[in-house]
């Protein structure tokens, strides 16, 4: 993977986290793909296949917990360990950009 590549990839995880946050600790991945559309995030940087690599590595860290609803709807729910990532309480995570203070 590229460096740019790499570090869209990066970015957009944090932003992930961060919609999150500011949906009240949830959101299902239409919700989410908006979100991260209006942030910038679109085209080739912004695939089904990337958002859902996303969600796996963001759930593996501990930072989510996946929820799937009637076995279609994929949901995302920040977790404690979540929420103290995005305010620094923690180390940062590879293939995450870390919060700035």
């Amino acid at each position: 993977m590229s460096d740019f590549v790499d570090d869209i990839a990066k970015s957009r995880r944090l932003a992930t986290l961060r919609v999150l946050e500011e949906n009240e600790g949830a959101a299902n991945e239409s919700v989410l793909r908006r979100a991260l559309h209006l942030l910038g995030f679109r085209g080739r940087q912004q695939t089904d296949e990337a958002l859902k690599d996303d969600a796996r590595m963001l759930e593996a860290a501990g930072l989510v917990d996946i929820d799937h609803y009637d076995g279609r709807v994929r949901t995302l729910e920040i977790t404690r360990r979540g929420r103290s990532f995005l305010k620094r309480h923690i180390d940062p995570v590879p293939g995450i950009e870390y919060p700035e203070d």
